[in-house]
């Protein structure tokens, strides 16, 4: 069969694709990854046809201003979120939204140029694919799936937040009183109808989901999911040196996201405090640093080493543990290498991952108001000292290969595309 995967247009949603690509690829079935073109070559680099579609995309620039239209209230308010599900509410609204924004919302809300959808469609009804996995994010996918008859899935890297605010809002429609705005499909009605698509849930939850997720961060929703084991990828690369031999000390791999000079509780600079604060410990530190927190570390220390990029998937092997902000990939390499993890998760950051790791015993959280290189410091050393936390990350690791694996679901795949495929 044809399988056509579509890739939201940041560099850490391609990971999580490549391995269910590559089985499929090597169960004897055609497959291609389209994307936005700013995509096209990290697809390629990955030994997978890459297709390039719609415009060239600046994507945070267009998340920053999609999170800032207030059209994204009326689908995040009548969910009743209280205050106990801020962190939730913060990550629908100002992250999974945006992203449909990007896809759905213009100035002109009754307006229907989308580049993006308008090319995948027409690929889509040249190339005929059988099943279509898409990205959470990318929302023309369903709609390209439906113009060609192939039946589609999508492919999570999280918990379905999405999922749930949809099962909430039927739950709340079925309810007394009256129901609420579906916003989500009245803003869609535009670009559908310019397809002569209808809205219904498939548009937005696929006709099933293909789910990595470990079974503690999963939400109650009642939907269709194949659960499969996440298989981390680090890309194509070129082992350094130092990374071949084993650490002569305990091992420690710092990476606190994009963001430069991230503050601690005081203000003053985190990266920067964190590298003095470990200068005395008996460790080595691999810290990947853009170039503006390079820039803004001062002196390195002499147990710091410092690289814009290290291939996770390797470096985790050899690791005592890790310092991170809570990103799923890099959460999902650590589980991999049962590596216990230390979480200082921003406002932003999906806080179910921190809040498994801090239950789960593979690791501790700092809460975002307390946050200090002393406060890490301190935690670091339990870590390291501790040995319940490698138990915990262990347990994690165990649960995590439980799960079927990208080749043993393949056969399952075909099944459900053979349900599923209809004649456009």
């Amino acid at each position: 069969m044809r399988v056509l995967f579509t890739v939201f247009p940041g560099p850490s949603h391609l990971p999580p694709v490549v391995p269910l690509a590559w089985a499929l690829q090597a169960a004897g079935h055609e497959v291609v990854l389209a994307g936005h073109p700013r995509m096209a070559e990290r697809i390629s680099r990955a030994g997978l046809p890459a297709v390039a579609l719609g415009e060239q995309e600046d994507l945070a620039a267009s998340v920053r201003a999609c999170a800032a239209d207030s059209r994204l209230d009326g689908i995040t308010d009548p969910l009743g979120l209280g205050p106990d599900d801020e962190p939730r509410r913060i990550w629908i609204r100002n992250y999974l939204l945006s992203s449909f924004s990007h896809y759905y919302l213009t100035e002109q809300t009754g307006a229907v140029e989308r580049p993006m959808t308008d090319e995948l469609v027409a690929f889509a009804r040249d190339w005929r694919p059988d099943l279509v996995i898409w990205d959470p994010l990318f929302y023309p996918a369903p709609i390209a799936a439906r113009a060609c008859g192939a039946a589609h899935a999508r492919l999570l890297w999280g918990p379905d937040h999405i999922g749930w605010a949809r099962a909430r809002l039927a739950e709340l429609s079925a309810g007394p009183g009256e129901a609420p705005r579906d916003v989500m499909a009245e803003l869609m009605a535009p670009v559908l109808a310019k397809f002569g698509c209808d809205f219904d849930e498939e548009l937005l939850l696929g006709q099933f989901s293909l789910d990595p997720v470990l079974p503690a961060l999963r939400l109650p929703v009642d939907l269709p999911y194949v659960q499969m084991q996440q298989v981390p990828y680090s890309g194509g690369h070129i082992l350094p040196e130092w990374l071949r031999k084993p650490p002569a000390r305990p091992r420690v791999c710092l990476t606190l996201g994009m963001s430069e000079g991230r503050p601690d509780a005081e203000g003053k600079n985190l990266v920067k405090g964190l590298l003095d604060a470990v200068a005395d410990l008996d460790v080595e530190v691999i810290a990947t640093l853009t170039e503006g927190q390079r820039e803004t570390a001062g002196v390195i220390p002499d147990n710091v080493r410092t690289a814009d990029y290290v291939p996770f998937s390797h470096l985790m092997p050899s690791c005592s543990a890790l310092v991170h902000h809570g990103g799923g990939g890099t959460f999902a390499v650590a589980v991999a290498h049962g590596v216990p993890q230390l979480i200082a998760p921003r406002e932003v950051d999906d806080h179910t991952i921190a809040a498994l790791v801090a239950d789960s015993g593979a690791g501790l959280v700092v809460d975002q108001e307390l946050i200090s290189a002393i406060t890490l410091r301190a935690q670091l050393v339990s870590i390291l000292e501790e040995p319940r936390f490698r138990e915990g990350a262990a347990a994690l690791r165990d649960q995590m290969r439980a799960a079927p694996s990208p080749n043993d679901i393949v056969p399952r795949l075909e099944k459900l595309t053979a349900q599923h495929r209809t004649e456009a």
